[in-house]
C-alpha cells in the first residue's frame, strides 16, 4: 500500500466537493422519510395486496431501494444500508406470501421461482450493490452462493445443462426452467396478456411465417389462445442471449468466494455463446434449442425467440452480449472476451444507414412481411417501417452502456471512436447534462460525462450533482406532498418514488460508468474506503473528483472540507483488479506497485494525484484493502 500526505490547504472547498457531500446529507434525510412514508411497520412493501396472484413485480418493488446499497458503498451514511437491508427483508417475506399460478410463491428459496433474466437481471442489482457494501455480512455472502449455485451444472434445479452449455429455457429460477409456459397465467403475466397494446403494437410480429400477417391481428382477443400456443412452441425451452446475464451472479459468488467453479461457468458459457456465433456466420442467434440446435423451435431460423432480434431487438441482446464479455474480462483479465461483444456492434454498424452526421443502425431482424406496426426507426413512404434485407427499426444507438462500456473495459481508442460513431448527433450537445433523466435507470449523461473526460465539459461535476439533487429533491417533495398515502399504489409505487440518483457519484468518485441496469456490474476505475470506521466509502466531510480516465491510469483529487483529519484507502478498481504502478502529487513522483493508495488528509486540505496503472492484473475480490494486505 502506497502512502500520500496531503499538503495543500483549502481555503473554501470547490463547488463540486461541496455539492457531493450535499448529495450524501440529502439522500439520508430522503431514505429516512421514504422509509416512514412507503415500507409498513415490519419493513414490508404495501404493495402486492394479500390476494395477488402473478409473477410480476418483485424486481420492481426491489428497484424502489436497490440502490442504496451501492451509495452506502461510495460513502453514503450507514442508515442508507440499514435502511436496504430492512426493506430487502421485507420485501422477501411479502413476496414469499404473493401466490403464482403455479402452485408456489412469487419467491422460493429467497430467490424468484421462475422469471426472464431482463427482470432478474433489475431485481439482483441489490444483490451486486450488497457485495460491494457488506462482503463481510454472513448473510449477504450465503446468498451469493446459494443464488449462483441454482445455475451449477449439479444442481438438481436443471437451469443449466452442462453438457451442451446452455441454460434449458428463458425463464428459470429457484423453481427450475419448468414454468415457462405464461398461458398459465395469461393477462396476469408480465405482458399483460399478448394481445396487450403495449407490448405488441410497439414490438411488431415476431412470428411472421406463421398465419398471421399484420402486427394488428395481434390486438385482436381473439387470437391470443393461438399466440400463447406459439409461445409454448418456440419460447419455452431453450436458450436465448439474454441468459448471458446469469454471468453476473456468478462473478458476485465468485468476488466472495474465489471458487473456481464459478469463474469457469462464465468463460465455459460465454464461449458456448461465441461458438454459436461463429456457426450462424457472425451473428449471435436469439435461439438455440435443448440440443444446442439453432432454430430448434423457429423453424431453422435465427432469430424469433424470446427476447431476441425480432422481441425488442439489440436492446435485449445486447444485455447479454455486454455483461458476459466484461465479466469475463474481470474474472480473466484478457480483453479478448470483449471480441465478442464488439463484433455484434459492428455487425449493426456495417448494416447501418447514414442520415446527415448520424448512423442509424437496425436494432431488429426479422422475416418478410407487414411492418406497419407502431414501432421506431425509419419508414418507407407508405408508413411502413423500413426493412432492408431483413434488418429493420434503423435509428440511432439508443442503448449508451453498450457502446461505453466497451470502451471502459478495452480503454482502446479504437473503441472510443466506436462511441463517437454511434452518437445521435442531431439529437442534442454532448456539453450538457439532463435535469431528469430520461429513462427508469437515470441514463442519458454518459456522453456529457465522456466529454468532461476529454476536456470539452469542464462544469459536468457540479452539472451532474445539481441535477441528482433537483430530481431527488422533486422526488422528496412529491413525498411530502402526497403523505403516507401513494397516489397509485402498484408494482412501480416504490420505484417511482425512490429519492436516490447515484449516476453522477459513481462517474465523480468512481470514474465509472453506469451499469448496465439489467443486471451489470459495477465497472470502475477506482473505489474509496474509510479505514479509520473499517467500512467502504469516503470518510464523513471528504470529496473526490475523478478528472482523467485512460489506459495508462487515473486522475484523482480528494478533497477534506470536514472539520475532522481523515484517511482515506483508494483501491485500484472496484474489485482491486488494477494495480497502481506510479503515482505523481504534489510535485512527487513515486513507483508504487501497490493495488491502493493510503492518503492521509488533515482538515481542509486536499491532494491531487496522477496514477499509473496496470488494468486487470489482479485476482478480483470484494475483499476489503486492510484485509488484503493481512
Amino acid at each position: 500500500m502506497f502512502e500520500i500526505a496531503a499538503r495543500r490547504s483549502v481555503a473554501e472547498p470547490p463547488e463540486w466537493a461541496t455539492r457531493q457531500r450535499a448529495l450524501f446529507d440529502l439522500f439520508e434525510t430522503a431514505v429516512d422519510e421514504f422509509v416512514a412514508d412507503y415500507l409498513d411497520e415490519d419493513g414490508e412493501p404495501l404493495w402486492p395486496p394479500e390476494d395477488h396472484v402473478g409473477v410480476d413485480g418483485y424486481d420492481d418493488v426491489i428497484e424502489g431501494f436497490y440502490n442504496w446499497p451501492l451509495v452506502y458503498a461510495m460513502g453514503g451514511d450507514e442508515s442508507l444500508l440499514n435502511h436496504a437491508q430492512r426493506a430487502y427483508e421485507g420485501a422477501l417475506t411479502r413476496f414469499e406470501r404473493a401466490e403464482t399460478p403455479h402452485g408456489h410463491p412469487m419467491v422460493v428459496d429467497e430467490f424468484e421461482q421462475c422469471r426472464d433474466w431482463f427482470h432478474l437481471g433489475e431485481g439482483n442489482l441489490y444483490t451486486y450493490n450488497m457485495g460491494l457494501a457488506a462482503p463481510d455480512d454472513d448473510v449477504v455472502a450465503d446468498r451469493a452462493e446459494k443464488f449462483a449455485d441454482m445455475y451449477l451444472g449439479d444442481s438438481d434445479l436443471n437451469n443449466y445443462d452442462p453438457e451442451q452449455r446452455l441454460v434449458r429455457a428463458p425463464m428459470n429460477g429457484s423453481a427450475g426452467p419448468e414454468y415457462s409456459d405464461l398461458s398459465a397465467f395469461g393477462a396476469r403475466s408480465t405482458f399483460g396478456g399478448y394481445g396487450a397494446d403495449y407490448r405488441w403494437a410497439s414490438h411488431g410480429l415476431p412470428w411472421r411465417d406463421l398465419e398471421f400477417e399484420s402486427a394488428t391481428e395481434l390486438l385482436d382477443p381473439a387470437n391470443e389462445d393461438r399466440l400463447y400456443e406459439i409461445y409454448e412452441e418456440r419460447c419455452s425451452k431453450g436458450d436465448i442471449p439474454l441468459n448471458l446475464a446469469i454471468s453476473s451472479l456468478m462473478t458476485n459468488a465468485y468476488l466472495h468466494t474465489g471458487d473456481e467453479s464459478y469463474r469457469e461457468w462464465v468463460t465455459e458459457y460465454l464461449d458456448a455463446w461465441r461458438e454459436r456465433t461463429e456457426r450462424n456466420g457472425g451473428i449471435i442467434p436469439d435461439n438455440v434449442g435443448l440440443s444446442d440446435e439453432i432454430g430448434e423451435y423457429t423453424n431453422g431460423e435465427w432469430y424469433g425467440g424470446m427476447y431476441g432480434w425480432s422481441w425488442g431487438g439489440w436492446h435485449y441482446v445486447g444485455v447479454g452480449t455486454t455483461t458476459a464479455a466484461e465479466n469475463a474480462t474481470l474474472l480473466t483479465g484478457d480483453r479478448d472476451h470483449l471480441d465478442f461483444h464488439r463484433s455484434q456492434l459492428d455487425v449493426l454498424m456495417e448494416e447501418g444507414i447514414e442520415q446527415g452526421e448520424t448512423l442509424y443502425i437496425p436494432h431488429k431482424y426479422g422475416g418478410e412481411g407487414d411492418y406497419h406496426y407502431n414501432g421506431s426507426g425509419l419508414r418507407e413512404d407508405d408508413g411502413e417501417i423500413a426493412w432492408r434485407d431483413g434488418w429493420y427499426e434503423f435509428k440511432p444507438h439508443r442503448d449508451d452502456p453498450y457502446a461505453i462500456h466497451l470502451w471502459f473495459m478495452s480503454q482502446d481508442e479504437a473503441d472510443r471512436d466506436r462511441v463517437a460513431d454511434l452518437r445521435d448527433w442531431g439529437s442534442r450537445d454532448w456539453k450538457q447534462v439532463d435535469m431528469r433523466p430520461s429513462s427508469k435507470h437515470g441514463a442519458g449523461n454518459e456522453y456529457a460525462w465522456l466529454a468532461y473526460l476529454d476536456g470539452e465539459f469542464p462544469n459536468f461535476p457540479e452539472r451532474v450533482l445539481e441535477a441528482n439533487r433537483n430530481h431527488a429533491q422533486e422526488h422528496l417533495d412529491r413525498m411530502r406532498a402526497e403523505g403516507r398515502e401513494p397516489d397509485v399504489l402498484n408494482e412501480d409505487y416504490l420505484r417511482d418514488r425512490n429519492p436516490v440518483f447515484h449516476r453522477g457519484l459513481l462517474n465523480l468518485t468512481m470514474g465509472a460508468p453506469q451499469p448496465v441496469y439489467y443486471g451489470g456490474m459495477v465497472m470502475a476505475q477506482v473505489r474509496h474506503f474509510d479505514p479509520q470506521r473499517e467500512r467502504p466509502g469516503l470518510p464523513e466531510g471528504v470529496s473526490a473528483l475523478v478528472e482523467r480516465v485512460s489506459s495508462d491510469g487515473v486522475d484523482l483529487t480528494l478533497v477534506n472540507s470536514g472539520s475532522r483529519d481523515r484517511e482515506v484507502l483508494t483501491q485500484a478498481g472496484a474489485y482491486g483488479e488494477h494495480e497502481f504502478t506510479g503515482v505523481e502529487y504534489d510535485g512527487e513522483e513515486a513507483t508504487a506497485d501497490a493495488d491502493a493508495l493510503r492518503v492521509s488528509l488533515p482538515s481542509g486540505t486536499r491532494v491531487s494525484v496522477s496514477a499509473e496503472m496496470d488494468r486487470f492484473v489482479d485476482d478480483p475480490g470484494y475483499a476489503f484493502p486492510w484485509d488484503r494486505a493481512e
